[in-house]
């Protein structure tokens, strides 16, 4: 089970899609970061900017939420 944030950047324009594991370490494709939970901060891969889930205005950013299991 887990979440794939679909992702605007704000600073480089990138369109990229972290992907969070919940209840286990799970890796990110796109970017390799390692996460317990979909509240952990990740990066965009092009630019390096950091994006936290638990912001007020990270809904901004996103473009798309997906829950899978």
């Amino acid at each position: 089970m887990g979440t794939i944030y679909r992702v605007h950047c704000e600073r480089c324009g990138a369109e990229f899609e972290h992907q969070v594991g919940l209840g286990l370490a799970y890796a990110c494709v796109g970017c390799g970061e390692v996460a317990m939970d979909a509240g952990a901060p990740f990066r965009c891969p092009v630019c390096n900017l950091r994006y936290n889930p638990q912001e007020a205005d990270f809904a901004d950013k996103v473009l798309e939420v997906i829950l899978w299991d």
